[in-house]
């Protein structure tokens, strides 16, 4: 395995703009944090375009996500 993706990410986390923040995320007073309901809402929103795609309009698009 190539470990040159590896040390390449390592050293833009670790350079001195970055490495308070990625300090920050590692902190576990910070763990009870999650971006897993955003990303929930995001792929709702995703799914309803999807199904939603060829409606002629957006009322009709609108009548069927209620539905």
């Amino acid at each position: 395995m190539d470990n040159n993706h590896l040390i390449q990410t390592l050293n833009t986390l670790t350079t001195d703009k970055n490495l308070d923040h990625v300090l920050n995320a590692a902190n576990p007073k910070f763990a009870k944090y999650s971006n897993g309901p955003i990303e929930g809402i995001n792929r709702k929103i995703k799914l309803l375009r999807r199904l939603s795609f060829g409606m002629p309009n957006f009322t009709n698009m609108k009548k069927r996500i209620i539905l």
